[in-house]
């Protein structure tokens, strides 16, 4: 038998040839071999049989009870029915039975036993034990028996539970929760959901507040998950969820931002011509193989959402809409059960609901849906009539599933272990076709539309509405890399819930939603998960993987705007994109159209400048401006993007000074641990680090080593990077450990792995021809010196001093910048970069001026104690991060002062703060002092 399509589960194959059957389950190429007879039959018969039940049934235990057993339970293969029941007689034929000396004993004996485990049911229960023991054979025999026995007890003790009676429940009734029901809106400020951020940015918003879809649907139904809850500001939450289809349409000045907020893309097409991409079609999903030896994918599931048109969503549906979408899943033609959930009475096959046992098989086996318990789903309104016409669609196509009315009208799944997710795909695909053409022969159809794709209730999953997750066995790959990272250059998701990890397994997910269609999910998280396996395959062979990795090999990560040539005619959609440039464009989105086509005479063009800065994660957690440059030409090219960004740096500076008064004799020796001054300078002539050639990079590396071993003033040896081979002396670079100790001792530098530094090519062709120039020991006056070669400028210089004295820290750096451009000038008549107007050049615009920054280490125990720090820091121009035992105060970017005056001011607010502390810890008041610095 060659091949046979859509067979059933749990099916066999039966052939008659002649007066000779022969059956055995079907396998693709199977022989079904007949000995030759005298008369040929013209013809064979092929029945296909199903198994409905099964179980294993011990003849010793028939033996044991006199030759008979009662009542034996045969597990049905259909979740939907209940087990059979049958009775067995056994005996030896041939056997003559001689009657020993104290039968009689043994027979009573046997019968108190059959009576005893009758009545308990033991028999039944050591079966079934044995049974699964024997089929699953685990290593750990005695665990499993053990936690057989505990389910069992679990079991019993549910048994005799009650019916839970929903409709008292708040949001489980009939009435939604209550809270917000309507405009105006209450006061915003302490919220933290996307959809809150979106009304306070635009309360022109408000000004939809009487407007209705044609089903009834208002805005405020929509936004009332994210109003009642305030959320927590580190997990955002999308706050709202549509009612209807027309919802996206009707409100969209307030769906649109809200969707672009949560998709990748970042953006919602619109406009003539605007279509979203929709295609199920399985011959257009590769057939790559992600993981051909099956060690790495541990388990796949597919999940697809769909909602029926001209039906409001679960939000705001009423009973009657959510029993009709019962009715079309239960009328489809699919081959499979129907299980309403427990005390559910709107199936008229299936009043109350399934049974107690198949409630705990889906449990058992995670396909139970259950009633929503966080407040944010209840006041959504996706409890309302709890449990009535919820239910599971149980197929026979193995591993799949429907959920009915949770979120979305339907959720469809599918699941298996290994990785032949088109298989799956194929087979979830079939069961969607089925409920789909349900609904057209109800007159309905799958809710759409052409600027979003398929509609779900949660804006989040527009689109696609397709969710790919693989588990994955990669310990090394985790280990070497920033795995979270890694996925979000490849447009995937990895977890980082305990839930989502265990031990070595990882689950990775699709993340594209919007903008893509079904195949190009699928297909992406195919080629995702196949490069990540084939890494994990390399690090077991100890080989380097930075070649593979995107945006540290020569590939950069996914962006609308390319590495070369002119940039698309319209700019991008930056919406949620949060760094500086990103604001100057949207102000003044003719900088784009000015600059898109032109380049250096190098051959830098403006996407290779403006890659980061459609990023939205750049600038979401600190000031970053967006903006880097390929050579130094990129600043008298693109002059007008650098001179906005500069001028929003010097507009955060504004003009105010920390006042000298009484402050400059403030010593810092017992409040500084240490500080800190960092120094970036590019050579000139020679292209930056996002535009540079590689032996342009060879070039940088071999000159400055060069110009640091001519120093007289600091001795020291130059540490090429693991697997760099640019190095003549080091030709492999140090060794992986050796680099991993240095790199905690922050003396050498990781591979980059935020998505903007990525995208702006810094890491290309990593890590050859980047290294760490070392100082030997510790000077006489304690500082530590070191130099950092093609880290993202061509060097970084770093001088860290313990104890206060910031003025020795500078010295040292600047003398050190100093002797390597005089070297330069000998060596190659070349210098550091300079233009007339930004001052030293740098590959980020956000260090343009003296390209210095200063740290320092402080404790300050009273002073840090005051709500109003973080703003007195501000005010002083200072970051600060805690860190172990103290804060790290660091000087803001400041392009208009020279590294004299950068100094100078950094030391005064260092000096202030200091000084403040040490009132404060003198039991003195410093309101006035907090009000003079414009604190308060």
């Amino acid at each position: 038998v060659l091949e046979v399509d859509d067979l059933p589960a749990n099916t066999f194959l039966s052939l008659r040839y002649g007066d000779i059957r022969k059956q055995a389950p079907f396998r693709a190429g199977e022989s079904f071999a007949f000995p030759p007879s005298g008369k040929q039959p013209k013809a064979f018969t092929v029945d296909v049989f199903q198994k409905v039940a099964s179980s294993q049934v011990s003849l010793a235990g028939i033996s044991a009870l006199g030759g008979s057993l009662n009542n034996v339970e045969i597990e049905t293969l259909d979740i939907g029915s209940a087990p059979l029941k049958a009775s067995f007689e056994a005996s030896l034929r041939s056997f003559d039975h001689q009657e020993k000396s104290g039968a009689s004993r043994g027979r009573n004996a046997a019968e108190r036993a059959k009576q005893y485990m009758e009545q308990r049911g033991v028999q039944h229960f050591l079966q079934e034990m044995f049974t699964q023991l024997l089929e699953r054979k685990p290593e750990d025999y005695l665990g499993f028996l053990a936690d057989f026995i505990e389910q069992k007890q679990d079991e019993a003790d549910h048994a005799d539970r009650n019916e839970i009676d929903f409709s008292s429940e708040p949001g489980l009734g009939e009435n939604p929760l209550p809270g917000f029901a309507a405009f105006p809106l209450p006061d915003l400020g302490k919220h933290n959901s996307i959809a809150t951020e979106v009304l306070r940015a635009q309360p022109e918003i408000e000004q939809l507040a009487d407007l209705r879809t044609s089903m009834g649907v208002s805005l405020a139904q929509c936004i009332k998950p994210g109003v009642d809850c305030p959320g927590h500001p580190m997990v955002k939450v999308a706050g709202a969820f549509a009612g209807d289809a027309e919802c996206y349409s009707m409100f969209h000045q307030f769906f649109d931002p809200l969707v672009a907020s949560l998709s990748l893309k970042g953006s919602v097409r619109s406009g003539d011509g605007a279509t979203h991409p929709l295609d199920g079609d399985v011959s257009k999903i590769s057939s790559d193989q992600i993981d051909p030896s099956g060690s790495y994918v541990v388990y796949a599931v597919l999940e697809a959402r769909r909602n029926v048109e001209g039906i409001r969503m679960p939000v705001s549906c009423s009973k009657e809409e959510r029993r009709e979408v019962e009715k079309l899943l239960s009328s489809a033609r699919l081959r499979g059960t129907y299980l309403p959930l427990a005390g559910s009475k709107s199936w008229p096959k299936r009043l109350g609901g399934m049974a107690a046992f198949q409630e705990e098989r889906l449990r058992k086996v995670g396909m139970l849906l259950t009633e929503p318990d966080s407040k944010l789903k209840l006041a959504a309104g996706f409890g309302r009539h709890w449990p009535d016409a919820r239910g599971v669609m149980v197929c026979d196509a193995p591993g799949v599933f429907v959920w009915c009315n949770e979120e979305d009208h339907y959720r469809f799944f599918a699941r298996q272990e290994g990785s032949e997710i088109k298989e799956l795909y194929e087979r979830m695909a079939k069961t969607m076709s089925a409920v789909s053409e349900a609904a057209t022969m109800a007159g309905r159809a799958f809710a759409s539309s052409s600027k979003l794709g398929w509609l779900t209730t949660c804006p989040s999953r527009v689109g696609a509405a397709l969710r790919v997750t693989l588990t994955l066995r990669i310990p090394l790959l985790a280990k070497a890399v920033e795995l979270p990272a890694l996925c979000e250059c490849l447009h995937l998701h990895c977890d980082s819930s305990s839930s989502a990890i265990s031990g070595n397994l990882w689950q990775i997910h699709s993340l594209s939603s919007l903008g893509v269609s079904e195949v190009e999910v699928m297909n992406e998280m195919i080629q995702g998960c196949k490069l990540l396996v084939g890494l994990e395959q390399r690090l077991e062979r100890k080989e380097p993987i930075f070649d593979a990795l995107p945006g540290l090999g020569r590939e950069l990560p996914f962006s609308p705007l390319p590495c070369q040539g002119p940039c698309p005619e319209a700019m991008p959609d930056l919406a949620g994109c949060r760094s500086l440039v990103a604001a100057s464009l949207r102000v003044n989105p003719k900088l784009y159209l000015q600059y898109r086509s032109l380049a250096t005479s190098s051959g830098t063009h403006l996407g290779v400048c403006l890659r980061p800065a459609f990023d939205r994660d750049v600038g979401r957690q600190k000031t970053a401006s967006g903006l880097v440059a390929g050579d130094e030409e990129c600043l008298d090219t693109f002059r007008d993007l650098f001179v906005a960004v500069h001028g929003q740096l010097q507009a955060l500076q504004a003009s105010w000074e920390p006042p000298r008064g009484s402050w400059t004799s403030v010593e810092l020796t017992s409040s500084c641990q240490w500080v800190k001054i960092e120094m970036r300078r590019n050579v000139s002539g020679l292209r930056f680090a996002p535009s540079c050639s590689t032996d342009e990079r060879r070039e940088v590396e071999r000159l400055l080593v060069r110009c640091m071993e001519n120093q007289k003033a600091v001795t020291g040896q130059y540490y090429p990077l693991a697997f760099s081979q640019s190095y003549p002396l080091m030709p492999n670079g140090i060794n992986q450990q050796e680099e991993r100790h240095l790199v905690r001792l922050g003396k050498l530098f990781p591979a980059p792995h935020a998505l903007g530094e990525l995208s702006s090519g810094v890491g290309r062709e990593w890590p050859d021809a980047r290294g760490a120039f070392l100082s030997d020991g510790t000077a006489d006056d304690g500082c530590e010196t070191l130099a950092w070669v093609n880290q993202a400028d061509h060097l970084r210089l770093r001088c860290f001093v313990p104890g206060g004295d910031m003025q020795l820290a500078y010295r040292k750096v600047q003398g050190m910048a100093d002797n390597i451009e005089t070297e330069l000038n000998s060596l190659c008549s070349r210098g550091f970069s300079r233009h007339a107007k930004f001052g030293y050049v740098t590959v980020d615009s956000l260090h343009l001026g003296s390209g210095m920054q200063l740290t320092a280490a402080m404790q300050l125990p009273e002073l840090s104690q005051l709500e109003d720090f973080p703003k007195l820091c501000a005010r002083l121009k200072l970051t600060q991060t805690w860190h172990d035992d103290g804060y790290e105060l660091s000087s803001y970017p400041a392009p208009e002062l020279k590294a004299e005056d950068l100094l100078a001011r950094t030391l005064q607010s260092l000096r202030i703060l200091a000084g403040l502390d040490q009132s404060l810890a003198d039991g003195q008041n410093v309101q006035p002092d907090l009000e003079a610095l414009g604190v308060i």
